[in-house]
């Protein structure tokens, strides 16, 4: 009986360890950071930075977005503020559809967590070498919003997701 359950345990790991070499991460860079557990206080900003070396390339990002039930509304607005390695800055809004027109999140889900990325910049070059910084701030009209757990930054080479 407990030979069954030895072996049981081992080909349980086996398949685990299976699934997760056949795992392809194509990012050059990816990066998350948790939302507390109160929500994403309005203003409060979520911050990366990231060392690109290669001008000639061209790039997908693309922001992730994790969201539970707690989440009170189809679509979350994003406001992006970028600064480029010689300090040019600029902003932009995206507008992250989390469900569709009938209430049912999408994205990949394990259990009640959705993970959706949505496409920020793509088939695009990074003109300048050197350190480039991303403020997320959350756009919505709610002073605290509940549901979103986690925001990332994934950076993609030749357009691979």
């Amino acid at each position: 009986m407990r030979g069954n359950r030895i072996i049981a345990c081992l080909f349980g790991l086996m398949a685990l360890m299976a699934s997760l070499s056949g795992c392809k991460d194509d990012a050059l860079y990816q990066a998350s950071r948790m939302i507390p557990d109160e929500g994403w206080c309005k203003g409060d900003m979520v911050s990366f930075d990231f060392d690109m070396v290669d001008t000639a390339g061209t790039y997908n990002v693309l922001v992730d977005i994790r969201n539970n039930n707690d989440y009170p509304f189809q679509n979350f607005w994003l406001f992006v503020h970028t600064v480029m390695p010689d300090s040019t800055e600029f902003s932009d809004t995206l507008n992250c559809v989390l469900a569709d027109n009938y209430g049912k999140w999408i994205g990949k889900s394990s259990g009640s967590m959705y993970h959706v990325p949505v496409a920020f910049r793509l088939d695009t070059k990074f003109p300048q070498a050197g350190r480039y910084h991303f403020d997320l701030i959350q756009g919505m009209r709610m002073d605290v919003l509940p549901g979103i757990t986690e925001i990332g930054v994934r950076v993609l080479k030749d357009g691979k997701e």
